[in-house]
């Protein structure tokens, strides 16, 4: 027995079945290494992936000068040239809408100058809803959500203290609880 299946092995000749046994040994051996199978693999599945041309990104991720001047700032000094800020804050957030002409800040202030922006306001307070923005702190999101509709309870007045050209029409709330304020000031 030479070691080869049977019809190679009955007939002894390789020749029998027209093939030679280089031919036979190239067919019947495993092919090649590990290693060869492994890249052949890989190189496959380097090529494969979803069927989007990666080259093009869809418009929500890509980032224009409109989407950067409408990100949330947190410089006070930055704010300062805009409008009036009478008091050093303890945390500040804001943000422009330019097409609008607008600014929204939340303002935290300690205690003490909270109670000095309330009482140098002057004008009739009012009792204000203020919807909470995505971009408003955590602790004024989680108020919100407390509330059960999304919304923050506060007392409004007059912003006349943070008017600055051309910022000259607006209101600031003191959110109901808290030492933040909300500033909405528009331009005329």
């Amino acid at each position: 027995m030479n070691g080869y299946p049977w019809p190679y092995r009955a007939s002894g000749s390789f020749a029998m079945r027209g093939m030679s046994e280089y031919n036979y040994r190239m067919i019947t051996k495993p092919m090649g290494s590990p290693a060869f199978l492994i890249l052949f693999l890989s190189l496959f599945a380097a090529c494969g992936g979803p069927a989007t041309n990666s080259n093009s990104t869809p418009p929500a991720n890509r980032t224009s000068r409109t989407d950067e001047a409408n990100s949330t700032k947190t410089n006070v000094e930055e704010l300062g040239m805009l409008v009036k800020i009478p008091y050093e804050t303890e945390d500040i957030v804001w943000k422009s809408y330019p097409t609008a002409k607008r600014i929204i800040a939340v303002l935290r202030f300690s205690p003490v100058n909270a109670d000095k922006i309330v009482s140098e306001a002057g004008g009739t307070p009012e009792v204000r809803s203020l919807q909470v923005e995505t971009w408003f702190p955590d602790e004024l999101i989680a108020q919100g959500e407390m509330s059960g509709d999304d919304a923050l309870k506060g007392i409004a007045y007059p912003a006349t203290a943070f008017y600055q050209e051309p910022y000259t029409t607006g209101k600031i709330t003191r959110v109901e609880g808290s030492d933040y304020f909300v500033l909405d000031l528009t331009a005329k």
